[in-house]
């Protein structure tokens, strides 16, 4: 009986400590500013070019308005594990209609091994705001 206690104990604290490190290490991996990035629409621009510039918006609002040069990648085709169309060794820039779908969709990208994912803070129309702030069309 003595025996018995002794290792249910001891895989209960194996298994308690195990917990916490796993999921210590899943809140802190991506940290953003590590390999996920969240960008002003300034700074996007500037650096867009310098990876791949991915539309992950439904069909309908690409074809009303789009970033010149962005791919219309949607998220489910993106984040497949048969998915060849996106490069894991280039930075991607990615960006939806809000912000919150691409966030979703980098983290599920990072867990895939994609080096680094940048993304628009505010999506497509923090571009407009940020025209209007500045009387630019």
């Amino acid at each position: 009986m003595g025996d018995f206690l002794f290792y249910a104990i001891a895989i209960a604290i194996g298994l308690f400590i195990g917990f916490f490190l796993v999921r210590k290490n899943k809140e802190t991996r991506f940290k953003e500013g590590e390999r996920l990035v969240i960008l002003e629409w300034p700074e996007f621009k500037r650096n867009m070019r310098k990876g791949q510039l991915i539309d992950i918006r439904k069909e309908k609002d690409v074809e009303k308005e789009k970033i010149k040069g962005a791919r219309r990648i949607p998220v489910r085709a993106l984040t497949s594990k048969y998915q060849t169309k996106v490069r894991k060794d280039l930075p991607l820039y990615i960006y939806c209609n809000t912000g919150k779908k691409s966030y979703k969709a980098a983290k599920k990208l990072l867990h895939k091994n994609f080096r680094k994912v940048y993304i628009l803070r505010g999506g497509l129309p923090a571009t407009k705001m940020t025209f209007e702030k500045n009387g630019r069309d």
